[in-house]
């Protein structure tokens, strides 16, 4: 298929995706909370607390040995105090993206896998080094990282063998949105804007979905875009970077992974 025709396709299926049931409940909400720095606890809870899978496992996680005090704790509220709010944010983002974005697309299990442990390596990366900068607010940092690759959905979902191309960018060292353009005429980033516009994205949300490998500044959210493209490029070639990210990250590496793999405990991802 000739490079016009493959994008209009995958255009088409971005535009075709239809909204899933949870984006316009709890997605939407739970979006809405992070971008706002005067949310509260309460509010949180209002909307977890009618979706039984996600209370669950808050309740699941409160009783592990990483939180447990050696009392069992029944109740979603106290299950939330006990893991902390901006805590308990992170997870329920990580939930909500997995299991109700991701997996309702029907994503090949390896695909998932793969997409989910570099969102959210980026994601960890992202928020530890808004911390260490004192840029941004670090949980939406963290949330808008976990969602900017959320266009390479359709392209696993419309490529044959979509993974060969993300393992020859990285082999050769080039940036996979540039191959992207090449063969078909439109990157994940396009991609990802057209479906952050459609399931109402927060416009910071949009702007690093549309812009994270532009290497160049704009004239919005300078600040956001800068995490989020040093975080990404961290996860694809973590010694690449001599920049004072890069310095930042090299040092703080230990810890964004000690951040990853608990949250793939808690997911129980492998």
């Amino acid at each position: 298929m000739e490079t016009n025709g493959m994008r209009d396709s995958l255009l088409d299926k971005a535009t075709a995706l239809k909204v899933i049931p949870t984006v316009s409940g709890v997605v939407e909400r739970v979006l809405g909370i992070i971008s706002n720095d005067d949310s509260s606890f309460a509010e949180l809870t209002d909307v977890i607390k009618y979706d039984q899978s996600i209370s669950s496992k808050i309740i699941s996680i409160a009783n592990s040995a990483f939180y447990s005090r050696g009392i069992e704790i029944f109740s979603l509220q106290r299950a939330m105090i006990t893991i902390g709010f901006e805590e308990v944010k992170r997870i329920v983002m990580c939930l909500v993206f997995m299991n109700d974005i991701l997996k309702r697309l029907k994503l090949k299990e390896s695909d998932l896998l793969d997409l989910w442990k570099h969102s959210a390596l980026v994601a960890c990366t992202a928020r530890v080094l808004s911390t260490k900068m004192l840029i941004e607010d670090p949980q939406k940092v963290f949330t808008i990282s976990l969602l900017h690759d959320i266009g390479k959905t359709i392209l696993y979902m419309g490529v044959e063998n979509y993974m060969a191309i993300v393992n020859e960018a990285n082999a050769k060292g080039k940036a996979i949105n540039v191959i992207e353009q090449e063969r078909f005429g439109i990157d994940h980033q396009e991609i990802g804007h057209v479906i952050g516009v459609k399931w109402r994205f927060p416009d910071e949300f949009l702007y690093a979905i549309r812009y994270h490998h532009e290497d160049k500044n704009t004239d919005k959210h300078n600040a956001l875009l800068k995490l989020v493209r040093a975080a990404d490029n961290f996860a694809v070639a973590s010694n690449k970077d001599p920049g004072p990210e890069g310095f930042i990250l090299h040092n703080e590496k230990a810890v964004i992974m000690s951040e990853v793999q608990k949250i793939m405990g808690f997911l129980q991802i492998g």
